[in-house]
């Protein structure tokens, strides 16, 4: 059989290397992240990483650990030759960071390289060095005990690549980051970087981790860190997690470690991110360093060649466990407004709330805190001892401003109301409410609507359409039309909803499908709980009066009333603040009366 291009042939070891260098060897810092693991897998306390021009001119990683004799040196550059496994039963319990033996050969092949390596019982160690074609020298000579591996010009045997890379500056500040990432995972090991002959970062060696992670994150993370723990059948969490009013703009201070090794799993990701579905606004994030403990015949870590992903065999469990301890430790008793309990989602299950009350104020401006708040307590110890919400009843309603915000005044301290945020919340609560009492109703819509969407997005609706339908949507999915989409019809929906006129229902099957398409949701939100949450969040925003929308007085009152009426929560479902307090004194301090 041929191809295109000719007979079919078995291609060369050197292009073999670099085909699979491209697997492992992504930018300088994938060299990096390969060697500092080989350093802690040689039991190293010491890590000393130097890099030139971002590490594309020139990276060496330097370290005490037990280092290698002759034999071991030279066998290290040969394809999959490892100490980490030597059956395949191994890979179903591998305990070290590296296992693959593709690192060194790889890195080889697309630069040039010199390892230095002796062991302590060892009276001198052994040079070797290759570019390309393996092997080219080995030598006795003096170093001191354990490993130094040296890599120049990255990707001089492959100039295509090299245009790939970006500039020094980007370069060095990934492997900046991931240093700070294995830094958190091993406190115990000193770790060291030097930038282009200037000190980067220095990490000591510490027996608390906390003391690690201050020094690791951001002054604004760090020292705002509260503990959590759990454990379930096969595994155990510990680690540490933010307020809710330490908001991020990414998800790059959310790292997880399983079984010590750092990984970026969409699964952990989504579970950490959901725990705080309805305490973050749209676009902010929490922070979060989890030590996950796996039974090792219970997660695979042989899923992406650069280890950053791993399986589970029960993500579930997995899910539950991560869920819970983060509930644990960020809800905040005591906040709410009134004595009936809160309900525990959608599925009756024991566990913490899927809405939690919070206890710390947002930040989003000085001076402004959450309704209800008089200061700002350090949430954690104590924040369980504030005092709940003031009911809305209790102030005085001066009017609506900018067609958006309730002003309301009471001693001491004026208040604003957002309507839309106010009033998405009394909605999905209603609808949470009926939903569990069985009695959620649901209206026909005289004329059905009919919406075209993508295939993807069509099948999504599909897959949760049992979920849907118990949230009092009904709706057909059809066949595929002419221009290739999928006709979706819905027909009826939750009566709670149907009390307003200008609630878009095309925009809210798009908006729910685009949900459920996100990468992981069905598996970090728990099913037909998290598929709920969501449609019935994005129905109520749907639903709720908008900016713009002039309530009269009445219609102001009623809609506070709600507010006192339901269990409280200072955010709406998707996380956006309901109120927020500007104090006298702020107030006299912004017109210089103090």
């Amino acid at each position: 059989m041929e191809n295109s291009r000719g007979a079919v042939r078995v291609l060369a070891d050197e292009l073999v290397n670099q085909i699979a260098a491209g697997e492992v060897v992504e930018r300088p810092a994938s060299i990096v992240k390969e060697l500092v693991e080989n350093s802690l897998d040689a039991e190293a306390t010491r890590v000393d990483v130097v890099i030139r021009d971002g590490g594309s001119r020139f990276i060496s990683v330097a370290d005490d650990g037990v280092g290698m004799s002759r034999a071991d040196a030279e066998l290290a550059f040969e394809r999959h030759a490892t100490s980490k496994i030597s059956a395949a039963e191994d890979l179903a319990a591998v305990g070290t960071l590296g296992f693959r033996g593709e690192a060194l050969p790889s890195i080889a092949s697309v630069a040039r390289v010199r390892m230095r390596t002796r062991r302590a019982e060892d009276a001198v160690g052994v040079e070797v060095s290759g570019e390309g074609h393996g092997i080219e020298r080995v030598a006795e000579t003096a170093c001191a005990a354990g490993t130094r591996v040296e890599v120049a010009d990255l990707f001089g045997l492959v100039p295509a690549r090299q245009k790939f890379l970006k500039t020094p500056v980007t370069e060095g500040t990934h492997t900046v980051r991931w240093l700070e990432r294995i830094a958190l995972a091993r406190p115990d090991v000193r770790f060291s970087l030097e930038r282009d002959g200037r000190p980067a970062l220095l990490f000591l060696p510490t027996r608390d981790a906390r003391e690690r992670m201050i020094a690791a994150l951001p002054a604004s993370v760090g020292e705002r860190l509260q503990p959590l723990e759990g454990r379930s059948e096969h595994a155990s969490v510990r680690g540490f997690t933010t307020p809710t009013d330490v908001l991020r703009g990414s998800t790059a201070d959310i790292h997880v470690f399983v079984n010590g090794r750092p990984v970026r799993d969409r699964l952990l990701l989504h579970v950490v991110r959901d725990a705080y579905r309805d305490a973050l606004p749209p676009g902010r994030h929490p922070a979060a360093v989890l030590y996950l403990t796996v039974d090792p015949g219970e997660v695979d870590v042989n899923v992406h060649p650069a280890k950053w992903e791993v399986r589970f065999r029960d993500p579930g469990e997995i899910r539950r466990l991560v869920r819970d301890a983060i509930h644990r430790a960020i809800a905040a008793p005591g906040h709410r407004a009134h004595e009936r309990p809160a309900p525990t989602g959608f599925v009756r299950e024991a566990g913490p709330p899927a809405d939690f009350a919070l206890g710390a104020p947002s930040g989003a401006a000085a001076g402004l805190t959450p309704f209800g708040v008089e200061s700002a307590p350090v949430f954690g110890a104590g924040a369980a001892d504030a005092a709940p919400p003031v009911p809305f009843r209790a102030h005085r309603l001066l009017g609506q401003v900018l067609g958006t915000y309730l002003v309301l005044e009471r001693p001491g301290a004026l208040v604003l109301v957002d309507v839309h945020a106010a009033h998405e919340r009394v909605l999905f609560e209603r609808m949470r409410d009926a939903l569990l009492a069985g009695k959620l109703e649901r209206q026909a819509l005289l004329i059905p609507v009919r919406i075209d969407l993508p295939r993807s997005a069509a099948d999504a609706l599909e897959q949760a359409a049992a979920s849907l339908e118990r949230a009092g949507f009904d709706l057909e999915v059809g066949e595929t039309t002419a221009a290739g989409s999928v006709r979706v019809t819905l027909r009826s929906v939750p009566a709670a909803l149907v009390d307003r006129t200008k609630t878009d229902w095309g925009a809210l099957l798009s908006q729910t499908a685009a949900e459920l398409l996100e990468p992981g949701s069905a598996q970090a939100r728990g099913g037909i709980e998290g598929a709920l949450h969501d449609v019935l969040a994005t129905a109520a925003c749907h639903s709720a009066v908008r900016k713009g929308d002039r309530l009269e007085p009445r219609e102001a009152d009623a809609l506070l009333e709600a507010l006192d009426d339901s269990i409280w929560v200072p955010n709406c479902p998707h996380g956006r603040p309901i109120a927020l307090t500007l104090g006298e004194t702020e107030l006299e301090r912004r017109i210089l009366r103090r």
